[in-house]
């Protein structure tokens, strides 16, 4: 396994982070590339529910399923996902901090095998691809008006 860790802080409550990182559909507004996230599973968003993700990268779309593994408002959030024998896990935990809250998010790639060799690059790949998304979500947070993001 290999892992990486990004922090922010959002001038934001705990809750209203958390509402805007655990709605799938909110994905499109700050993750670079994203073009449609959206829940497939039925009923409440819960551990095991799967997101189905379309992202555009060099004009090209490929859509690929992440897996809610944690879901604990409003201080923990990690989906994950697989792709030829690698597995990505971003972990989200959010803290209070004054008036906002301290996000961290852990990108954990494992792999079997051969596949390990090429962590590494991915988790190269993964920094260049999503390195700026906390700072992307602090952004669109913190614009919104304190009463949208819970919505």
């Amino acid at each position: 396994m290999i892992a990486f860790e990004f922090t922010e802080h959002i001038d934001r409550s705990q809750q209203e982070v958390f509402a805007v990182l655990a709605d799938p559909t909110r994905a499109v507004d700050y993750v670079d590339g994203v073009v449609k996230s959206v829940k497939v599973t039925d009923g409440p968003l819960a551990v095991g529910s799967v997101i189905e993700e379309t992202r555009r990268v060099k004009s090209k779309e490929a859509t690929g399923q992440l897996q809610i593994v944690a879901l604990e408002p409003p201080t923990a959030f990690a989906v994950a996902s697989e792709a030829e024998g690698i597995t990505a896990t971003y972990v989200y935990r959010l803290h209070p901090a004054g008036t906002g809250t301290r996000i961290e998010w852990t990108c954990e790639l494992a792999a079997g095998g051969l596949r390990r060799m090429m962590l590494p690059l991915v988790a190269a790949i993964t920094k260049k691809e999503d390195g700026d998304h906390l700072a992307r979500l602090k952004a669109y947070i913190e614009s919104q008006r304190a009463t949208e993001t819970v919505s």
